[in-house]
């Protein structure tokens, strides 16, 4: 569990036979420790649960609701690999507490809302009528 100001490390399951584990670096942070376990997104990099965590809380603190991969692609350019992760696929591979999963899913209702949904003050220059009102 962690609290603001205060975290734990975060590992996965190693009998957790839905994810699959790999040997490369992680591919957020360039962390190579041979010694934690990382585990393989739908777009084929490699993350620990505290980068993937990390780097999609900072999405969501840019004001960005979806996530996306940075592992740069192995091409020779400074391209992105810019795959889009469901929530779930991030709630899983980040080994989510309770807390950071109702911070992660309010925020990401509160940006989707503000895109999708337009807010707007009506302003009335005049009377406004219920047909209804006497």
């Amino acid at each position: 569990m962690s609290t603001q100001g205060q975290q734990t490390e975060k590992q996965y399951d190693p009998n957790d036979q839905t994810l699959k584990f790999v040997k490369g670096k992680d591919e957020i942070t360039g962390d190579d420790d041979p010694n934690t376990l990382r585990a393989e997104m739908s777009c084929g990099h490699a993350v620990d649960p505290n980068s993937l965590t990390a780097w999609c809380r900072s999405l969501l603190d840019q004001g960005q609701y979806k996530f996306f991969c940075p592992a740069a692609v192995k091409d020779g350019t400074t391209s992105k690999c810019g795959a889009e992760w469901s929530y779930q696929e991030v709630r899983k591979l980040a080994v989510l507490s309770c807390e950071e999963q109702l911070y992660f899913e309010e925020t990401v209702a509160q940006l989707a809302a503000a895109e999708y949904c337009e807010y707007k003050s009506v302003g009335f220059k005049g009377r406004l009528l219920n047909s209804n009102i006497q």
